[in-house]
């Protein structure tokens, strides 16, 4: 804002006086002024980041319903390899069984923490009222500790795998995985396999569990939770439901 003197000469005290004053009003209004837009503008981005927030959650429900319908088409045919392990191992291993490859259900995609991350990186996190704040913390540290146990998830899988080629003919000859012949492996070797699959199994309901509280506490944002304490509240009756109807 440019101060401008007066147009005619200051005479007496009380042209000075309403010089100054007139000057001081309009600086005043040009502050309230920029003031305004700025704190409009700072409600526009928080809206903005709530809207996508809120996206980012819709996205993850469906990516987390995919991937529990997966993990469960996964365990049955986990569970149903080792059952005919085991019946091959009871058997001395002279049982003659039509090895059951486990299908391929599609990538496990997990829930994305793509935009609370970029948030967090940019600072625009300040944005948001700290009680949401502390809602999203919690949310996203759900996620933190559901990749730790997929880590281990992938472990299992990859100490299967290894046993696995060694009774891979076509691994030997291609370099790719096709299935394990059964017929190969010794009793001890059997025994070995079976606790293999049951830890990959064990690490697969872990992972499910966590999936699933991640889902709750999802639900319990999108549902409006106006604190941390709400949602955890919100989070517990939907895990005692699910468990009344038999889903945990």
């Amino acid at each position: 804002m440019e101060v401008h003197p007066p147009e005619h000469g200051i005479h007496s005290w009380r042209d000075f006086w309403v010089h100054l004053g007139t000057i001081t009003v309009g600086l005043l209004i040009a502050i309230g002024l920029e003031q305004s837009v700025e704190a409009l503008h700072r409600v526009h981005e928080r809206h903005t980041l709530q809207r996508e927030l809120r996206d980012e959650g819709l996205r993850n429900r469906e990516t987390m319903r995919r991937d529990l319908e997966r993990l469960a088409l996964q365990r049955s045919a986990l569970v149903a390899r080792r059952k005919d392990v085991d019946q091959m191992m009871r058997s001395g291993g002279k049982l003659k069984l039509e090895y059951r490859a486990i299908p391929d259900t599609g990538t496990i995609a997990l829930p994305s923490e793509a935009t609370w991350d970029s948030a967090k990186a940019s600072g625009r996190v300040g944005l948001l009222p700290d009680v949401q704040t502390d809602i999203y913390s919690f949310l996203y540290l759900q996620d933190d500790w559901l990749r730790a146990q997929v880590d281990a998830w992938f472990a299992s899988i990859l100490e299967k795998t290894v046993f696995e080629r060694r009774f891979e003919a076509q691994f030997e000859e291609s370099g790719q995985d096709s299935t394990p012949d059964l017929a190969q492996m010794s009793v001890d070797e059997l025994g070995q396999y079976s606790q293999i699959l049951d830890r990959e199994i064990t690490q697969r309901d872990s992972v499910v569990g966590f999936l699933q509280y991640f889902a709750a506490v999802n639900e319990a944002v999108l549902d409006g939770a106006a604190s941390q304490e709400e949602v955890i509240h919100k989070v517990d009756d939907a895990m005692k439901t699910r468990q009344a109807k038999g889903m945990l």
